[in-house]
């Protein structure tokens, strides 16, 4: 078909050339044409098909205000200092008003942001599900051909509801502060499930208590199945007391995958979940095209008059009238 011209003109076969000749604003471009133009990423991973570098994810996640953002720029500072190529991926909730959203880690990554070997890319999670954005493994993708050592991902930080970066990450790093709350409230946030290292932030608070709470929950759990016992580290990333120890373990985990052939596995679970995704997309596109909106106010105000009880019988009644034919 030719060259593909989209919004703002650009020319998908031009960016791709200066991305593969290391052009960090063609690499801006790809991601924001990915991200708001999601039919694009045919198009543009087709001229891929002949990369095979492959980058170690990393996701930090945990609760607003544990301080994700600065430990992050800390991490990344560290593995900068030692010659790595870092892959940013910031996550911020999108207010479900206005549909912006305040891109902390533009002000929490000041120090590394400048550094030739970092990219570091901002996403609203657009109101997505699981503390993520729908672009995120689609980004991993253009870090990975682009060359990136590490990516790291940090989540939006909703606390019970983030569990999909442990599908998009090899290791995750949950991230609590002192104060979080009692091993029942820990328990409840299902941290025990998701996590393969566990870190007690902003240690200068204290955090002892919490520390030893985990590593008891962890003597107690089955977490250790696989052949990994989850280590607990405290920190200070303002400080970056504890930072070098947090990415030797982080180092720990990877080798362990890597040895057990369980990185495999790992690899695997990130392209389930994104076809399942797409798959969710394109059946939620097939019913926008199916039922239409003003059926959907029709029930909603049949149910208003038959009671609110009759929701279910007249939803599976339009469902029901509905007539899907396969394409050939």
């Amino acid at each position: 078909m030719g060259k593909l011209f989209l919004t703002r003109n650009y020319d998908i076969d031009s960016l791709v050339q200066r991305f593969k000749q290391k052009d960090k604003v063609a690499l801006a471009k790809l991601i924001t044409l990915i991200e708001n133009h999601p039919e694009t990423a045919s198009e543009i991973f087709k001229h891929f098909h002949e990369l095979t570098h492959e980058s170690y994810i990393v996701g930090l996640t945990g609760s607003p205000g544990v301080g994700k953002s600065t430990l992050t720029g800390a991490i990344s500072k560290k593995l900068l200092d030692e010659g790595k190529y870092v892959g940013v991926i910031s996550i911020d909730p999108t207010s479900p008003f206005s549909g912006g959203a305040f891109l902390g880690d533009r002000v929490r990554m000041t120090n590394v942001s400048t550094h030739p070997n970092i990219f570091i890319r901002s996403l609203a999670s657009r109101g997505y599900r699981g503390g993520i954005s729908r672009a995120v493994l689609d980004i991993t993708l253009l870090y990975e051909a682009f060359g990136m050592d590490i990516i790291l991902i940090e989540t939006v930080g909703v606390g019970q509801s983030e569990f999909d970066i442990y599908n998009l990450a090899y290791t995750t790093v949950v991230i609590m502060v002192p104060g979080y709350g009692d091993s029942i409230q820990m328990q409840k946030a299902g941290i025990i499930e998701i996590g393969d290292i566990y870190d007690v932030n902003k240690k200068d608070l204290g955090g002892e208590d919490i520390a030893a709470d985990i590593d008891n929950m962890l003597d107690d759990s089955s977490t250790a199945q696989d052949g990994w016992r989850p280590p607990v580290v405290m920190t200070n990333s303002i400080t970056g007391e504890g930072v070098e120890e947090l990415i030797e373990h982080i180092y720990d985990h990877k080798e362990h995958l890597e040895l057990s052939e369980i990185i495999k596995q790992r690899k695997k679970n990130r392209f389930v979940y994104k076809i399942r995704e797409l798959l969710y997309h394109k059946i939620d596109t097939v019913l926008e095209d199916l039922i239409s909106q003003e059926e959907i106010n029709n029930i909603s105000d049949k149910i208003m008059v038959d009671g609110k009880f009759k929701i279910y019988d007249d939803v599976h009644d339009l469902f029901s009238n509905v007539k899907f034919e396969r394409k050939k």
